[in-house]
């Protein structure tokens, strides 16, 4: 996966790389069809975009920290190299899940377990929108340098020329119960937080 330079946000609709939610993974015959597009602006970070083709879609999490996944989600999950000293260290791992009231999960840590969850103020951070519409709803996020630098020491002029990154559609809620993701995940039982399976990007 090749990410896109843009020259301010606003680009990425238009210019941002694109990608597809569309594996199917452990049984699910269904999952409303998500597609995106990711950019990055030098000195200021990344910017996702994700479109889930859904009406009316399960949206009872409101606030940040909350279970989003027990809704209709989408997520984001991005993997970078420590920077710097500890740079041959193993480096944890971000997740972001939103449902459509704009609700949010958001974390990092090494393993499904463990894990430590964004301040406040970090989840503000992000900037993340939702917006619904007729036929779909709409995600927007940053994911800035600021937060980069805190977990994995990175800077403006330390970006890594690679990293990993995945895409999901979930749902654990039994009557619309479903997992696809844009990397395939190869494990006999649904688990997202396989980052030996996210796709390598680079610039």
């Amino acid at each position: 996966m090749k990410i896109q330079i843009l020259s301010f946000p606003e680009q990425l609709s238009s210019e941002g790389t694109s990608f597809e939610v569309s594996h199917l993974l452990w049984g699910t015959k269904f999952a409303p069809p998500v597609t995106g597009r990711i950019g990055y602006v030098p000195g200021d970070g990344f910017y996702v975009e994700m479109t889930c083709f859904e009406t009316d879609p399960l949206r009872r999490q409101t606030g940040f920290q909350v279970p989003v996944y027990l809704d209709s989600a989408m997520e984001a999950f991005f993997h970078f190299p420590f920077s710097g000293k500890r740079s041959r260290k193993l480096s944890p791992y971000i997740n972001l899940e939103f449902n459509a009231n704009g609700a949010l999960l958001a974390q990092y840590g090494f393993a499904r377990t463990g894990r430590t969850l964004f301040s406040e103020a970090e989840c503000r951070a992000l900037s993340h929108h939702v917006r619904l519409m007729p036929d779909c709803w709409k995600l927007t996020f940053h994911l800035p340098l600021s937060l980069l630098e805190q977990i994995y020491g990175i800077t403006k002029s330390s970006l890594p020329d690679t990293f990993s990154c995945n895409f999901y559609k979930i749902s654990e809620d039994p009557s619309i119960e479903h997992y696809a993701a844009f990397s395939p995940i190869l494990s006999d039982a649904p688990d997202f937080h396989r980052p030996e399976f996210f796709e390598k990007a680079t610039f």
